[in-house]
């Protein structure tokens, strides 16, 4: 037999090949390609499986794959039976009542100023520094971490009655705003999620109204995920039908969080989850009114100056305005905070939200930034005590 039929030979014995065994050529490769996903996705787990306690800090491959885990799985890994199988992040943020039968909180000294701050990480770091560069300012801190408006609106409710500030902080962060259109953060900041609560608020017949968050405590959601499903039902069911901010195939656990190949689908669906519930309420150009969003927000810092002034305090607005949120929050809010005769600073005329030479890698503000806005705090603060 020549070459050229050789050839001629093996091409028409490829083009006389029968469908059956084309079909089954086809389905011994997706057989395989299964097979070898597979044995990748078992390798993976077993390599980069997060550690047993919860209090042991991951590798950063260990971190990697379990972004993906869902908002309900990392809650159940971080919130353990019982105090030693918990995490203390799952301790952060909850509101509750510290100092119940404890005489109110008053500066030490006639020349010392107490100040009461409710808000976030940011608000406290400023606190922190204005306590540093002026000794005279003493603190009361309540934070939860990323907290939004409606969360430290709450957090001032239930703690006024514990504290005889001179000045009383609410502070307010831009890349948190929309979180309260949702009773926890973790909807959206769903990679590292802090199981927190606070109330969803509304505005009915033109009055502020608040959905109860169902779960109030960490002991709550403890027994809501171990002991109790029907509780932890009644609060999937309070995110399904009055949180803007829910996804359940980014929040409720599945068949995903056992897989390292599932759990990057499910991050990748989380983060456009998050970009497009961003985009709903925010633009480059600012805050939009989205679902009352921005009705309810000036509702909400209305009533908390109007409750600090009715008891002879002096309330005071942290506009703070995080990487690439311009001056948004002073756009959103100015008007009225000027109008109502509010007390604020926003920091976007200190630290440009649009210059990241502002911020360390975490997203915080460098700690000399921090300083500078602490010192614009204490001079406005002390202006504001002389007229008071």
């Amino acid at each position: 037999m020549t070459v050229s039929n050789l050839f001629t030979s093996n091409s028409e014995s490829k083009n006389n090949a029968s469908p059956e065994f084309t079909v089954r050529k086809v389905f011994v490769a997706v057989i395989w390609s299964l097979v070898w996903l597979i044995l990748i996705d078992v390798t993976v787990n077993i390599l980069f499986a997060m550690p047993t306690s919860p209090n042991v800090l991951p590798s950063k491959m260990q971190t990697f794959f379990n972004y993906g885990r869902s908002v309900e799985g990392k809650i159940r890994s971080m919130v353990g039976v019982d105090k030693e199988a918990t995490a203390k992040i799952a301790y952060a943020g909850w509101i509750m009542e510290d100092d119940t039968g404890k005489p109110p909180m008053t500066a030490s000294a006639p020349a010392q100023i107490l100040v009461a701050a409710y808000g976030q990480s940011f608000s406290n770091q400023i606190c922190d520094a204005l306590n540093e560069i002026d000794p005279r300012f003493e603190l009361r801190l309540k934070a939860g971490p990323g907290a939004t408006l409606s969360h430290s609106y709450a957090y001032y409710k239930i703690d006024a009655k514990h504290q005889h500030a001179d000045v009383v902080v609410l502070g307010i962060l831009a890349s948190s705003l929309p979180y309260m259109m949702g009773p926890t953060i973790s909807t959206l900041s769903f990679e590292m999620a802090a199981p927190y609560t606070y109330p969803v608020y509304f505005l009915k017949d033109g009055q502020l109204s608040a959905h109860d968050p169902v779960i109030h405590s960490l002991e709550e959601l403890r027994t809501a995920l171990w002991s109790n499903p029907v509780l932890w039902e009644e609060y999937l069911k309070l995110l399904r039908t009055n949180s803007f901010t829910y996804n359940k195939w980014v929040y409720d656990s599945d068949l995903f969080d056992y897989s390292s190949l599932g759990r990057l689908v499910r991050r990748s669906i989380g983060q456009k989850h998050v970009y497009d519930v961003t985009s709903k309420y925010w633009t480059q150009d600012g805050f939009k009114n989205t679902d009352g969003l921005l009705d309810v927000a000036n509702a909400l810092i209305a009533d908390f100056a109007a409750d600090v002034k009715a008891k002879s305090q002096i309330p005071y607005v942290l506009l703070i305005q995080d990487k690439g949120y311009k001056d948004h929050l002073a756009l959103a809010f100015e008007s009225q905070l000027k109008q109502l005769n509010i007390p604020y600073l926003s920091t976007h005329t200190i630290a440009p939200s649009t210059n990241y030479r502002n911020f360390i890698s975490d997203g915080h503000f460098t700690p000399e930034v921090t300083k500078q806005i602490a010192r614009a705090f204490r001079d406005d603060v002390l202006s504001k005590l002389d007229k008071h």
